[in-house]
């Protein structure tokens, strides 16, 4: 696949020759570092000169989103009386999220909170939302790296075509 982010050399690298100027973003592709799968390189494929930011706007939908189910986790543990069938509907709504925007990671970190729950060990599953939320910051933070390039792309592009 040639998209950003699933390939060694990045569309996004474009310079002067292909007619973008002052593009030089030159981040470690975030598919070699196993933040995001294949699917995240499929849904590359949503972006068309009509649609030019679908990725970018899924990509904030999914972080808004995540964000507000680990706020929801956060207030339900500290609860005196844990649901824990309650806490794994959040959790498998994170995990969905995931899945479909490629984000491997926190898949993974989802597998291990889903454990906690099936066990109903609230110690655990507070270690395991820890660690999720520390794998979500790493996978914002790639991801919206990825979106604000991408922007930076679509604007210089926009330019480019008036």
């Amino acid at each position: 696949m040639n998209c950003y982010g699933c390939t060694s050399i990045p569309e996004a690298m474009a310079d002067e020759r292909d007619g973008f100027p002052g593009l030089h973003f030159h981040p470690q592709p975030i598919a070699d570092q196993g933040i995001v799968n294949d699917q995240f390189c499929q849904i590359q494929a949503l972006k068309s000169e009509e649609q030019p930011d679908a990725v970018v706007r899924l990509i904030d939908t999914y972080i808004l989103d995540v964000e507000r189910i680990l706020s929801n986790l956060k207030s339900y543990i500290d609860l005196p009386d844990v649901d824990f069938s309650k806490l794994a509907v959040e959790i498998y709504k994170i995990e969905e999220k995931s899945l479909q925007i490629g984000a491997e990671h926190m898949k993974i970190a989802c597998a291990n909170l889903i454990l906690a729950c099936d066990q109903k060990h609230k110690d655990n599953f507070c270690q395991y939302l820890a660690w999720m939320m520390n794998e979500f910051t790493k996978t914002q933070s790639k991801l919206e790296a990825f979106a604000q390039m991408e922007r930076k792309i679509i604007r210089v592009r926009s330019k480019v075509q008036k």
